[in-house]
């Protein structure tokens, strides 16, 4: 390597330094830096959901994108008696379930309040740096097939994209005490509920490869 040469990639480096410098010193760069922080503390405790691990990684890695949460997508029994404190999870799964998972979820019948079979759909919250990458996030999103997409806040260097499927199931399976459905229901509902995690996943897999070609 001549002079010349070291000289140009030196002072490359050094300009790339004083970038990274001035971006941790903005408001962007230091909330980035919270975020990034508490994503590799939930991914080293085994947290975050592994299918959504790699598009996050690459959103974080970007210079104008962070993620703050997300979720690829949840079944759960849940035991609902009116409050937040006071009611709890039976079971939870953020994968596809067989019939067997709900029915141990269900051993334990409470005597107040509904059990619920719930199927969540996929949700992000991605923060953008400026307006024209929160809409290339979103149109990025919408042409994926996710359905529900907007900026749900602008502040400056906040512009927060939320990504949300539509696909859900709300199903009462027992009220006060009282059991609301048989085997073949548990059956039924299992199985549209895997369908729908399946549709989920693939959705989401179009959306990865969409962010990491365009962004």
């Amino acid at each position: 390597m001549n002079l010349q040469s070291k000289f140009i990639l030196e002072f490359r480096s050094y300009d790339f330094a004083m970038q990274n410098h001035i971006i941790m010193k903005s408001k962007f760069g230091k909330q980035k830096a919270t975020a990034v922080k508490k994503f590799q503390n939930a991914l080293d405790s085994g947290e975050v959901d592994s299918l959504v691990v790699p598009m996050i990684k690459h959103l974080n890695s970007l210079e104008d994108y962070y993620t703050t949460s997300s979720c690829a997508g949840r079944i759960s029994v849940f035991h609902d008696v009116g409050t937040k404190k006071d009611s709890d999870w039976l079971g939870k799964w953020h994968h596809e379930v067989g019939v067997e998972d709900i029915k141990s979820a269900l051993k334990r019948i409470p005597k107040k309040g509904i059990v619920w079979f719930i199927y969540e759909p996929s949700i992000f919250h991605i923060v953008s740096r400026d307006l024209d990458s929160a809409v290339r996030i979103v149109n990025l999103a919408r042409n994926s097939g996710f359905k529900k997409v907007g900026v749900q806040s602008c502040k400056p260097e906040r512009y927060l994209v939320e990504i949300c499927s539509t696909e859900r199931i709300d199903a009462p399976l027992i009220e006060r005490g009282k059991i609301l459905i048989d085997k073949n229901y548990i059956k039924c509902i299992v199985k549209i509920a895997n369908k729908k995690f399946q549709k989920g996943k693939k959705k989401l897999k179009r959306l990865e490869n969409a962010l990491k070609s365009e962004l």
